[in-house]
């Protein structure tokens, strides 16, 4: 947001005005006016010193000290001027503009508001009123009320370019890309314009062009630490480690106290496999979290810290700044009538090729349409890929409502007389969590794309199970837990392509492959360090992880080595498309999962294949979701009880084939439909329309939320 500044003298009304009589400040004014002219502002502001104790009544010299001494910085005695100034005729509207200004650097926000307010109230077409009194409502989490008064500025005067800057700044907050973008269309290059330009074309899936206009903004400014922050979030994205960690030390190194940037740093440096002041890093992010402040996002934390009150405290920490709640839910006027069935509506950006729509894709066709109308309400990117037409033909209705405000898509739901809405999405990048606090719905749940709670009120429940969320972690959720019988869904229709080549894949025929596709955030030091000590215990054998930046390569090679490991005991692979990638897992041995952050949905793919996974589960929602996998897959001897036998297990796994595969035949039963309730995914659907179901009647019936249990179905 661009901070208000005062604003010129008030122009004079001949005959009203104090100064026009004689032996008024007159003379004094001009003189110092003169001498200001001259560079001299301190024998100025003498005289006009002079000039308000000589003629306290006269309003000029008033709002002439206020902003000779506001340029200054000098608040305090500026705001004084201006509010003896207001107190004399005539009122005019840049003396209440002005004392508002003051008002606001002194942190003085109500009183700042009644002045901005009575500054509209003698002319209401004042553009930099009209701009400080939408700085104030955007403060207080009112981007709608912003906008309006924006809008009746830039009606005003079409051409005010500050206005139409912090119009797009307020459109992009309202997720309204397209929007921001032709605000700033008009508007001459400047380090803030291409910043913003950079954060909607990112947003409209034009990371080119994106990268393009973060660049310009640096070129006009280098040291500007939000547009290394976007940049360097943007190469992030782009899995181009090296260059995001650049612009993150930079943004660091000039804002070493910048929202979120030290999580987001250390979160870039893991893909690298930097950790040399990994445990010092972690320790400050959970002690400046247990302080309230905003250093770390709470995925960005999850990933390094099994720790369930601080995950639950950067989660409110991240909710109460990036979505506070907009109202409560009241039913529209012309919602559409009920027909009888529960309308539930899936709210995300992942309607697409994604892990969510990969897991989550048959549970939509399964639903039961005499109970339940399913709905999408995709605000992520269109196309015409298979998953995505697949998608669109499993719900009764799919809106696209990515051009659409929070505001306008919650009422859009009202109007479709939603019961329910599921949020998919979550935390992850390009999340509209502000929807869920302008309640578009009576009965709020989260699901599937955070791993734990949301910190904040607008969502009502948690859907999870009894091992991902275990009673000594339930008040680590501020929401209702629904405890279904398994927690994650999935799709029996995926692919299951036969086993790729070890000798294409650049893998020892004969060897023992270890594997582990995670993200490489979520391998840290004391996993490295365990997987090291396996590979000790079984010669000859790999581990095979995933290859995406040439210098995270060098990197884990050099950990290698300094654990005593030969070059060849790792080995990486590229990313490729979703079967080649199947068929990759299925040429592995063992997948050796990550602690604090669990494979999600590539221990099911894994599964899926035939792939046994070792998980060693912790006290956080993320460190207990393949526990959860493998208990609903029947294979609880893969859950280790802790680190030691985390490698105990991979070691004798590795050294005994008919161990190894008599767990391979019962994970092969347990993937037939039916076999296990992983993989039963008409009975995970009925699980979730039950507590569909008892939600709904709750809120029906005026009940509390409160925690539900769904019991297991035949």
């Amino acid at each position: 947001m661009s901070a208000p500044r005062p604003g010129s003298r008030p122009p004079s009304r001949p005959g009203s005005h104090p100064s026009s009589r004689a032996g008024s400040s007159a003379p004094l004014v001009q003189r110092a006016a003169a001498l200001l002219a001259q560079g001299q502002a301190a024998e100025a502001a003498q005289l006009l010193t002079q000039a308000v104790t000589q003629h306290p009544a006269d309003p000029e010299p008033w709002l002439q000290l206020g902003n000779l001494v506001a340029g200054a910085g000098h608040w305090a005695t500026a705001e004084r001027c201006y509010a003896s100034r207001c107190k004399l005729p005539p009122a005019v509207a840049p003396a209440f503009y002005n004392w508002g200004v003051a008002l606001t650097e002194l942190g003085r926000h109500d009183e700042a508001a009644t002045a901005y307010a009575r500054a509209l109230q003698l002319q209401p077409a004042y553009p930099a009123a009209r701009h400080a009194v939408s700085l104030a409502c955007q403060r207080r989490g009112a981007p709608a009320e912003a906008l309006e008064h924006l809008n009746q500025a830039l009606n005003a005067d079409p051409g005010h370019a500050l206005c139409r800057l912090e119009r797009a700044g307020v459109w992009l907050k309202l997720g309204q890309w397209a929007a921001a973008l032709e605000d700033l269309a008009g508007l001459p290059p400047s380090a803030d314009v291409c910043n913003r330009r950079g954060i909607a074309l990112k947003h409209l899936q034009r990371p080119a062009e994106a990268l393009a206009a973060y660049d310009q903004a640096l070129q006009l400014r280098p040291d500007m630490p939000e547009a290394l922050n976007n940049r360097g979030n943007l190469r992030l994205l782009a899995r181009q480690f090296t260059a995001a960690l650049a612009d993150l030390d930079r943004a660091a190194a000039l804002q070493p106290d910048g929202d979120w940037l030290q999580g987001l740093r250390l979160y870039a440096a893991l893909h690298l496999y930097q950790w040399p002041q990994f445990e010092a890093e972690v320790r400050a992010l959970q002690t400046a979290v247990a302080q309230g402040r905003r250093v770390v996002q709470p995925l960005a934390l999850q990933c390094v810290l099994d720790d369930p009150q601080a995950q639950l405290q950067a989660a409110r920490l991240w909710a109460g700044h990036a979505f506070p709640p907009r109202g409560a839910w009241a039913p529209a006027p012309d919602a559409a009538p009920s027909d009888g069935r529960v309308r539930v509506a899936y709210l995300s950006r992942d309607f697409r090729p994604h892990p969510v729509a990969y897991l989550m894709a048959e549970v939509f066709e399964l639903h039961d349409r005499q109970r339940f109308e399913v709905m999408a309400l995709s605000y992520g990117p269109l196309g015409d890929d298979p998953l995505q037409q697949r998608l669109r033909a499993a719900f009764d209705r799919f809106d696209d409502v990515s051009h659409w405000t929070d505001a306008q898509v919650a009422q859009h739901a009202r109007r479709l007389g939603v019961d329910i809405v599921v949020d998919l999405t979550g935390f992850t990048d390009g999340a509209r969590s502000g929807i869920l606090a302008c309640r578009p719905a009576p009965v709020q749940m989260l699901y599937l794309g955070t791993l734990g709670t949301a910190g904040s009120p607008v969502v009502d429940y948690l859907l999870a199970d009894a091992t991902v969320v275990p009673p000594e972690g339930r008040q680590a959720c501020d929401e209702a837990v629904i405890y279904l019988p398994s927690y994650q869904a999935n799709d029996r229709q995926r692919p299951r392509p036969a086993a790729a080549s070890r000798e294409a894949l650049g893998l020892p025929a004969e060897a023992f492959v270890f594997c582990c596709f995670n993200n490489p955030c979520k391998i840290v030091p004391t996993q490295f360090a365990a997987w090291a000590e396996i590979l000790h215990a079984v010669p000859g054998s790999v581990l095979w992880v995933l290859d995406e930046d040439a210098h995270a390569s060098g990197n884990l090679r050099a950990h290698a080595a300094a654990a005593g490991l030969a070059p060849e005991r790792l080995v990486f692979a590229h990313r490729c498309g979703r079967e080649a990638y199947l068929a990759r897992l299925a040429a592995a041995d063992l997948f050796l999962d990550t602690l604090p952050y669990n494979a999600g949905t590539t221990a099911s793919d894994a599964l899926w294949m035939g792939l046994p996974v070792l998980t060693q589960p912790g006290r956080s929602f993320p460190a207990r979701v393949a526990a959860s996998l493998l208990t609903a897959v029947g294979l609880p001897e893969l859950i280790a009880a802790d680190g030691a036998s985390y490698v105990a297990t991979a070691v004798r796994l590795a050294h005994d084939p008919a161990a190894l595969a008599a767990l391979r035949a019962r994970l092969a039963a347990a993937v037939q439909d039916g076999g296990s309730a992983l993989f039963d995914t008409p009975r995970f659907t009925r699980h979730l329309e039950a507590a569909y179901l008892e939600a709904h009647r709750r809120q029906q019936a005026g009940e509390p939320t409160r925690d539900l249990v769904v019991a297991p179905l035949p």
